[in-house]
C-alpha cells in the first residue's frame, strides 16, 4: 500500500473499538504487514475449506459469511457491515474454514496479518481482552440465532429480527431502513424470501408495523413486542 493509504487505514483503525486499545507502534506493525482488498459484487473473498491467513475488516460495502452444500443451498450465516471485523475464531485455529464469503456489494477490506495480530495480543492484554470479547458476542448471536430457529415461529423470528434491528441502530423514532437484501434476511432467518414478504405485510396489515419499500416503521413499539408469546 501507498504511504498515504497506510496512514488513512491506520487512523480508520483507531476508530473501532476493539482496536482503540492499540498504541501507535502496534498500528504501525499491524498496518506494515496488512493488505488492502477491492472485491466486487458477487466476488468470493474466500472459499469454504480456505485456511485462515488473518483477521478481515470491512471498510466499506457489505459482505456475507454463508454456508454452501453439495446440491447449491445456501445458507447465510452472517451480513458484515462496514466496520466490522470477521473471523476472528480463525486466527486461533488450524482448521480451514467451514463458510465463504462473498461481496454483496462492492466492498473494501483491510486483512491484517494472522502473526502480527498473534504478537500484539500477546504483548497487549487489552486488546486480546478485546478480540475474545468480540469472538464471544459473535458465539453468543450464534447461539441465539439456532435458538430462534429451533423454537420460534417465523413470524417471532421476523419481530425479534426488527426489534433487534431497532435497537442496533437506536432508531428511537420507530423506523428502520433495511441495508440488507430480504432475500438474504430470510435465508439468516431460516425462511424463504417470499415467507418473509408474506410475514411482513401480515405484520402491516395488522397495523404492527408500515411497509414502505425498504423502510419499516414501528408505530407502537410495544404491541410488536406484545407479538411475541410470554413463553417464546
Amino acid at each position: 500500500m501507498l504511504e498515504e493509504e497506510i496512514l488513512d487505514f491506520s487512523r480508520r483503525l483507531e476508530c473501532l473499538p476493539q482496536f482503540c486499545v492499540l498504541t501507535a507502534p502496534e498500528r504501525d506493525l499491524l498496518m506494515q504487514n496488512s493488505t488492502k482488498s477491492l472485491v466486487d459484487k458477487g466476488q468470493i473473498l474466500f472459499q469454504q475449506g480456505d485456511f485462515c491467513s488473518g483477521l478481515h475488516i470491512l471498510l466499506s460495502g457489505q459482505m456475507k459469511l454463508a454456508f454452501a452444500s453439495p446440491q447449491g443451498q445456501e445458507k447465510v450465516l452472517r451480513i458484515i457491515r462496514p466496520g466490522e471485523s470477521f473471523c476472528a475464531a480463525m486466527l486461533f485455529t488450524k482448521q480451514p474454514y467451514a463458510f465463504f464469503a462473498q461481496a454483496v456489494r462492492n466492498s473494501l477490506l483491510l486483512h491484517l496479518n494472522k502473526q502480527s495480530m498473534h504478537e500484539i495480543m500477546a504483548s497487549n492484554p487489552l486488546f486480546m481482552q478485546n478480540i475474545m470479547q468480540g469472538m464471544a458476542d459473535d458465539y453468543q448471536q450464534l447461539v441465539i440465532d439456532f435458538e430462534s430457529v429451533r423454537l420460534h415461529s417465523a413470524a417471532e423470528r421476523i419481530v425479534r429480527y426488527l426489534l433487534r434491528e431497532m435497537e442496533a441502530s437506536h432508531a428511537s423514532s420507530g423506523v428502520i431502513n433495511l441495508d440488507i437484501a430480504k432475500g438474504l434476511i430470510a435465508s439468516q432467518l431460516n425462511l424463504t424470501q417470499e415467507h418473509f414478504s408474506r410475514i411482513l405485510n401480515e405484520l402491516h396489515r395488522f397495523g404492527l408495523i408500515i411497509l414502505d419499500g425498504r423502510r419499516i416503521e414501528i408505530p407502537k413499539v410495544d404491541a410488536l413486542q406484545a407479538y411475541i408469546p410470554a413463553t417464546a
